[in-house]
């Protein structure tokens, strides 16, 4: 018994060992962490201690244990288990998978918290998981997008590439089934634009409806689009001197409206009521030098003078020498203002300006100011009133548009009224705008560095240029060679194409836009239109060799081709009758026409048709309706003959009344060597033209007599349809077929009555040795099928009897030579 007894007690002081050990943590801790199980379980050891004494035992024994039954079979008992293996949890979190250090393994940690940190350690694990996984997928997503469009676009490319033995329409319709292409529908800007084309004059009114429709149709380039479109209007004339001086308002005119809105939006700008000229410069002046008194010094005045000059002030240039305080003390202030003014008048784009000033008196201009004040400003003025080159970027505020500014005006000075001289000078200007790359005119490939602090430098707020032509008022501009810029945070810019109308360089200026965009491609188009039915698109032609002509027809062309046949005329209305008639022809020679019966309309069995859109609209551009469609189809049929579309000749030439070339055609279609080869014959394109073969040569087999059909031409094009369905049966395996249709079409002259020599034999006499191998074939089959005996014999004698007399005219391969040897012996 007391044995017995021994084992669990020693059982139980081990346990509550391991209790002390797991309460150790929570026991050197804080009283305020101490929980009912810490003291419930310390009472349970402390008396299970005292009676495994000796002395202790016995007691424990006559007593029955009080202490134990009443800590183990409380009612809290379920409890406590509960919060021991909350507290076991708690102390092996560290061991159960949470990283060594981490903030789970405190010692003094609760369940709750240990629990809170356990789930923000999960949910941090749950999220970048899904991170992780969301990368994958985007990864997988955007290589197949990568995928799938490289190979749309390589089936592209091989389809144009591929070799069209039967016309592209034919191959386009062999590739898609036969069906009819999907064609988009063009925009209804494009459509409203072209409209307003036709019927307005170009005017005012015209380019601002024109710049609203094609804005509204590139809403990406909406504000860039509409600086363009700005630039085009003061540039549409018809002389080089009125364009520079197009070019040249609209810089002054642009400038102008930043020293009114930089004046108007600067705080504390003492103006009251209309302020004029004068008043905007000394407002722009003092908030530039930040000072009161502007103009106090010499350099202010000169500086006074420039901004005059750039907003195109002619009329506050006159009065400055007296307005301005102190320009007194500048010898040559008077001179140039009145020579700059002058200037500025002859360079007015308005009918009738007076001639270029001549130049001023050197001496004057050269007067020396005192201190050699006046600064880059003065230099700049004198610079331009002697024709002498001023580095811009480097003394003054260093944009596009000021260095534009001054050598337009230094071109037009120099040359005068003279054309050629002009385009001399404005092809150096050019010149200099491809030099640089088009990186120099984007403000988000240009390098940025802030503007200096030097004096007269645009304080911030005022900048101005190209950089800024979306925002005008934008604090920032673009840098000329050797200038500092300040980006406008626009990703792609059309600076460089602003550049380019500005330098009369309209061909260039509308291949950049449609090299630098696909959706630029539309108002690149809008701008050729306009500037062609202005007349400016030639008035100064491109050097030889720095960018080729502008082909507007065949820009129209291009575009247009995306879009359903009946949108493609509405384009070609845009250009002249000449172009029209080349437009059209590449139309009806382009994919997708015999798909479908719009363009030129459907033929019936009888070989009438409807008029289609082309007919159509030649009747009601009073062109010579049918009279003008039966040329176009003809013309157009003539050249898909000689480029091999075969498919497309036979129908334009039957429609433009061509039907003995339809007929000859038709001849050379059966001649193809296309019908020799079993795997060529079974596809697509093949059955397509066999359909139309047949279909013609029903059509002028009824009507010989109608379409006045050569009969010698029709008779060698029967023998070569019969021809080419001996050789088809004969593929199949119809014998009986075959020789019925050799016989009664008579395609070898095997009777005594058929000499050869005729025409039409001379014609069908490339074709015997074919026909001759089949028939030879036929026989051999007919034979083994146990066919007559005399029969055979009889075909066989009178085929030997035509080679012997016509061996050296049709030759035959060895193994219809040993087909004809083994029928010899039947």
């Amino acid at each position: 018994m007391t044995a017995v007894v021994a084992d669990p007690k020693a059982e139980a002081l081990r346990q509550l060992e391991r209790s002390a050990r797991l309460l150790g943590g929570g026991a050197k801790g804080s009283a305020s962490l101490r929980t009912p199980a810490h003291k419930s379980l310390e009472q349970l050891f402390g008396e299970t201690r005292a009676r495994a004494q000796p002395q202790g035992a016995a007691v424990a024994l006559s007593a029955g244990l009080p202490g134990a039954s009443r800590i183990l079979q409380s009612a809290h008992a379920q409890q406590l288990d509960r919060d021991v293996a909350d507290l076991a949890l708690a102390q092996g979190a560290g061991a159960l998978g949470g990283p060594a250090g981490g903030a789970e393994d405190q010692p003094n940690l609760g369940v709750r918290e240990f629990f809170a940190l356990r789930h923000e350690r999960v949910l941090s694990n749950a999220v970048e998981e899904v991170h992780r996984s969301c990368m994958r997928s985007a990864e997988r997503h955007s290589f197949d997008r990568i995928q799938a469009d490289w190979e749309e676009a390589k089936s592209k490319i091989a389809n144009s590439m591929a070799r069209q033995r039967l016309g592209p329409a034919t191959v386009a319709l062999a590739v898609s089934g036969g069906g009819e292409q999907r064609e988009l529908p063009a925009p209804s800007q494009d459509t409203l634009i072209l409209e307003c084309l036709a019927q307005e004059p170009v005017g005012r009114a015209l380019l601002q409806r024109i710049c609203n429709l094609s804005c509204e149709g590139c809403p990406a380039y909406r504000g860039e689009l509409a600086e363009c479109w700005s630039i085009l209007y003061h540039v549409l004339e018809k002389t080089p001197q009125a364009v520079v001086c197009g070019s040249i308002s609209y810089l002054q005119g642009r400038y102008a409206d930043e020293v009114k809105a930089s004046v108007y939006s600067a705080s504390g700008s003492p103006l009251g009521g209309v302020p004029d000229n004068w008043a905007l410069v000394c407002a722009f002046g003092r908030a530039r030098f930040e000072s009161d008194a502007f103009p106090s010094d010499v350099t202010q005045v000169w500086y006074a003078a420039y901004v005059a000059a750039r907003a195109g002030f002619a009329e506050l240039l006159s009065e400055l020498p007296e307005r301005a305080p102190g320009s007194g003390r500048c010898p040559a202030f008077r001179a140039a203002c009145r020579q700059m003014a002058g200037r500025l008048r002859a360079a007015a784009p308005t009918a009738g300006a007076p001639d270029v000033p001549a130049p001023a008196d050197q001496a004057d201009l050269l007067s020396a100011d005192p201190g050699g004040a006046g600064g880059p400003f003065r230099d700049a003025l004198v610079s331009l009133l002697q024709g002498q080159s001023f580095p811009v970027s480097r003394r003054l505020e260093g944009t596009v548009e000021d260095w534009l500014w001054f050598r337009l005006h230094l071109a037009l000075g120099q040359a005068g009224r003279a054309a050629p001289d002009l385009r001399q000078q404005l092809e150096a200007v050019r010149q200099d705008v491809a030099a640089r790359p088009q990186s120099h005119y984007d403000p988000a490939a240009a390098a940025r560095s802030p503007t200096g602090g030097a004096p007269g430098a645009p304080p911030p707020g005022a900048a101005h240029g190209l950089g800024a032509l979306v925002d005008p008022f934008a604090s920032s501009a673009l840098a000329l060679p050797g200038g500092s810029s300040l980006g406008v945070g626009i990703a792609q810019t059309l600076n460089f194409v602003k550049t380019l109308l500005l330098t009369a360089q309209f061909e260039r200026a509308v291949q950049q836009m449609g090299l630098q965009d696909r959706c630029l491609q539309a108002p690149a188009l809008h701008m050729a239109l306009v500037l062609r039915k202005a007349g400016t698109l030639g008035v100064v032609p491109p050097a030889a060799g720095t960018c080729p002509p502008l082909d507007v027809a065949a820009l129209v062309c291009e575009y247009a081709g995306r879009f359903r046949c009946a949108d493609r005329l509405r384009y070609f209305q845009a250009l002249d009758a000449d172009e029209r008639k080349k437009a059209v022809e590449q139309l009806l020679l382009g994919p997708g026409v015999l798909a479908s019966d719009e363009l030129l309309g459907p033929l019936d069995a009888a070989g009438q048709h409807q008029p289609g859109l082309l007919e159509r609209a030649l009747q009601q551009d009073h062109l010579g309706g049918s009279a003008e469609f039966a040329e176009l189809c003809a013309k157009a049929g003539s050249k898909a003959s000689e480029r091999g579309q075969y498919r497309e000749a036979l129908r334009l030439l039957h429609m433009g009344g061509c039907h003995g070339e339809a007929l000859q055609v038709l001849c050379r279609c059966l001649r193809l060597p296309l019908w020799r080869e079993a795997s060529a014959e079974s596809s697509d394109e093949a059955r397509l033209l066999a359909g139309d073969i047949q279909r013609f040569f029903t059509l002028y087999e009824r009507n010989l007599d109608r379409y006045a059909l050569p009969s010698r031409k029709f008779a060698v094009a029967r023998k070569l349809f019969s021809a080419r369905i001996f050789h088809s049966l004969c593929s199949q395996g119809q014998v009986e077929a075959a020789l019925d249709t050799l016989d009664r079409e008579q395609l070898l002259p095997l009777s005594v009555d058929q000499a050869l020599g005729g025409e039409v034999d001379e014609e069908l006499l490339p074709e015997y040795p074919r026909i001759v191998a089949d028939y030879a074939r036929a026989l051999s089959a007919a034979a083994a099928r146990g066919a007559s005996a005399r029969e055979l014999r009889a075909r066989v004698g009178r085929l030997q009897a035509f080679l012997a007399v016509q061996s050296h005219r049709v030759p035959l391969d060895q193994e219809t030579l040993s087909s004809l040897a083994s029928l010899a012996l039947c």
